[in-house]
């Protein structure tokens, strides 16, 4: 990462370059999809989806309160108001009978979250949306390498979402991605994150602005630099032993953790398989362990605060039993690939010290 930072920064081309385009086929390669349109970060990835599926001011899009503020934002972003679904609590995902319920004439897009890295129940989700006539933009953000009936997630969506924020599957200092198989839509993305420009058209030979070129739709300031995609290229090689060790390492503290009272490992949607930003437990004193945990110096989370708390969206509440239990349970422990095996053992043994086993 270092050596490329450098370099980029040595060539002076530090906005854009060739790197991006390359970031974008390395990332079509790896979910499958046909066409890539980098972004600044993941939340202008989701504000153009948004956009590109006709969503308008005052149109409700469903998502789930339990995720993250970066997500939700980018409805308001487009002056859209959320209309808060709830969560299976086995799985903390979004649940295709309660998204087809809810559903409503007023609904102008569903954005799916992949919880965490765990995937969804897409298909039936998709069906439902497909039922329904609702566009469907998956948030792959925390999922990058999950699987889902043995496809990459994002494929079953009009969009796809991805980020690659530090904290990621793929690092690129910053960063985000829109997916999607339609070149014609691909293209109004790639318009819409530069303020509307064609690029091949908006200059003339002589360097200078192009009166000619017409800007129909204005857009953003939302391009991936090349600085970036220099350093999330160089991590491409080696994502799959990582997502393999990560995985390894979920597994691990699953077999040693299952047996506890008090604790429980978050189900799998059949046919998922993980990402794991980290390992979803469901703790019945969350607030002891997490004390514990953070007091032995192991990083651990409650993942998300419910975005229904939070006015500014000015949306409806809404009765959700399964995020009022996610809320008060729900903790995300390390599992990441840089773990050793004494590391795991610690973390086990900390949480088996404070649940009483």
């Amino acid at each position: 990462m270092e050596k490329a930072a450098l370099g980029a920064i040595r060539s002076g081309r530090i906005a854009s370059g060739p790197s991006i385009e390359r970031f974008e086929r390395l990332l079509a390669a790896e979910i499958q999809r046909d066409h890539v349109v980098a972004t600044s970060d993941m939340t202008t990835a989701l504000t153009l989806s948004l956009r590109a599926v006709g969503v308008r001011p005052g149109q409700s899009v469903a998502a789930l309160a339990f995720a993250c503020l970066s997500t939700n934002a980018a409805i308001s972003m487009v002056g859209a108001i959320p209309q808060w679904l709830d969560v299976d609590p086995r799985t903390v995902s979004m649940c295709p009978e309660y998204l087809r319920t809810h559903l409503t004439s007023e609904t102008a897009a569903v954005v799916l979250y992949h919880v965490a890295g765990y995937p969804a129940d897409t298909e039936a989700i998709a069906s439902v949306c497909r039922e329904k006539g609702v566009p469907l933009i998956e948030d792959c953000d925390n999922a990058l390498g999950a699987r889902y009936l043995d496809r990459p997630v994002g494929q079953h969506g009009d969009f796809a979402v991805y980020s690659f924020y530090p904290n990621r599957q793929i690092n690129a200092l910053d960063g985000g991605a829109v997916a999607c198989t339609d070149s014609g839509a691909a293209e109004r993305l790639r318009c819409l994150r530069r303020f509307g420009i064609h690029q091949a058209s908006f200059r003339g030979k002589d360097g200078e602005i192009n009166p000619a070129s017409r800007i129909d739709e204005i857009g953003i300031s939302a391009g991936m630099s090349e600085i970036h995609a220099t350093v999330g290229c160089t991590q491409f090689e080696d994502l799959a032993s990582r997502l393999m060790q990560t995985r390894a390492n979920a597994d691990y503290l699953s077999e040693r953790l299952c047996d506890l009272r008090g604790v429980r490992i978050v189900c799998r949607v059949p046919g998922a398989l993980p990402a794991h930003w980290g390992l979803l437990v469901m703790a019945a004193d969350q607030a002891r362990l997490l004390s514990e945990l953070k007091t032995s110096g192991i990083d651990c989370s409650k993942l998300h605060l419910r975005n229904d708390i939070y006015a500014g969206f000015n949306a409806k509440s809404a009765y959700l039993p399964g995020t009022d239990s996610v809320s008060a349970e729900l903790m995300a422990l390390p599992c990441g690939w840089w773990l050793d095996r004494a590391q795991l053992d610690r973390i086990v043994s900390v949480v088996r010290r404070a649940v009483g086993a």
